[in-house]
């Protein structure tokens, strides 16, 4: 088995280059070769190349992969290159994730990194969900195109797996998360309070359906309310990195559920985090207890 650290392991990246060689980043390199230990059977055979040149993102992938093999979760082994990141064998059937971590994006709709926004201000939250609608949206692309391919059936359950943690202003998530506004038309937090009495008439989130790019052209942000990404099953969240991992691992994990899915997985199938999913026309949130 190839280390992810082998001498044959050739990269240009900083973040890759400092983790390999800094004596201070020995204990996160153990960390790594712990979890590469546990996840090599399961893994692209590429793994340890694609983890020098996008080390985050594999990271994540790895991290994501050996929670659920301890959660309780049965693993396929990938046996190439082709398919999605992670294959589940649950009692329901295949069950397939694919990864992905979004950075801060280029151009007018990035989001500020933290170092740029160094004076006091608000966050920028309709950018942070931009990044993840967009994300989203790349790999509703992807499933069609395996299952274009015959990689994956088109009735299997498919979840989009994403890592906000290359955002920097994540780390300021309000009470109810971003990636549950991506999805479900949820917008700002008003409260309606009347002029003469100076009493709270009514408050809560407002709906919204879309926002808009700089360059005026509309994002939805209801898709888990339509029919148009019935082929996913749901967005499982998280900000670990490899320098900041949960305790326990898996305890920071949000599973949004599509309303509008063609299948559907169970509520707390995850065996750990957060469940968010539709009743009628309310968004409900509950704790996703440990399976036996």
């Amino acid at each position: 088995m190839i280390g992810l650290f082998d001498i044959s392991i050739a990269s240009s990246k900083s973040d890759y280059i400092a983790l390999r060689d800094h004596p201070r980043n020995a204990p996160l390199r153990q960390i790594a070769d712990e979890l590469w230990v546990r996840f090599s059977p399961y893994a692209d055979p590429l793994f340890p190349h694609e983890f020098a040149l996008h080390l985050h993102h594999r990271f994540w992938e790895m991290y994501l992969a050996v929670t659920l093999l301890e959660n309780g979760l049965p693993l396929h082994p990938k046996g190439s290159s082709k398919g999605p990141d992670i294959h589940l064998k649950l009692a329901i059937g295949d069950v397939w994730v694919e990864a992905v971590a979004p950075d801060e994006g280029q151009g007018p709709d990035a989001v500020p990194s933290l170092r740029e926004n160094a004076s006091f201000g608000p966050v920028q939250e309709d950018k942070i969900i931009l990044r993840f609608t967009n994300a989203i949206s790349e790999k509703v692309k992807k499933r069609l195109h395996y299952v274009e391919a015959g990689l994956i059936r088109a009735e299997d359950p498919f979840v989009i797996a994403i890592n906000g943690r290359g955002i920097g202003f994540t780390v300021f998530d309000g009470p109810l998360p971003d990636i549950v506004k991506a999805v479900y038309a949820v917008g700002e937090y008003q409260v309606v309070i009347d002029r003469e009495t100076h009493q709270t008439v009514s408050e809560g989130y407002r709906t919204r359906h879309y926002l808009l790019k700089a360059s005026r052209s509309s994002v939805p942000t209801d898709s888990f309310l339509t029919a148009s990404y019935s082929g996913i099953s749901g967005v499982l969240y998280s900000s670990a990195a490899l320098w900041d991992i949960p305790a326990p691992p898996g305890r920071e994990f949000l599973f949004i559920h599509n309303s509008r899915a063609d299948s559907k997985l169970p509520l707390g199938w995850l065996c750990s985090g957060k469940d968010y999913y539709m009743e009628g026309n309310q968004l409900f949130m509950r704790e996703s207890p440990p399976c036996a």
